[in-house]
């Protein structure tokens, strides 16, 4: 490591991404281990290939967003609010503090990841693509 920025930066994103007591991944469809339950409608209710026709507001919430199981669509990439204070975390999608996908979230590892990889070092090491992939990622969603 060179310095205390690169520092934290690492070990926040390792973190986010399952070095952590919990052995979690806080970021959705990233490792075996992953939120389930996002507080999110859109990953809450299925797919209109799935459930054709019309989910109105209410029954979005009283049948899909109250339920118990696990999302039927995977927000991948999202990233949740993370753990308590004492690193004990709850899937349950009612827990929004912690299972929300935010901006002011998603936003703190983009940036860990993108002082990252101003480090060339860092960049060979991942052997990054040489193509525009990410930029059509980040600009379709």
């Amino acid at each position: 490591m060179g310095n205390a920025a690169e520092f934290f930066g690492t070990t926040s994103v390792d973190y986010i991404l399952g070095n952590n007591p919990l052995k979690m991944s806080y970021m959705v469809g990233f490792g075996s281990k992953y939120p389930l339950q996002l507080h999110h409608r859109g990953a809450s209710i299925p797919s209109i290939h799935k459930l054709p026709g019309k989910v109105g507001c209410n029954q979005g919430y009283t049948t899909w967003f109250s339920s118990k199981k696990p999302n039927p669509n995977v927000h991948i990439g999202a990233i949740v609010g993370g753990p308590n204070l004492n690193d004990q975390f709850t899937d349950v999608k009612s827990d929004h503090s912690h299972l929300e996908p935010t901006t002011y979230t998603n936003a703190a590892f983009v940036g860990s990841v993108a002082g990252l990889l101003s480090n060339s070092n860092i960049a060979q090491c991942l052997q990054l693509p040489q193509d525009n992939r990410t930029a059509y990622i980040v600009n379709i969603m």
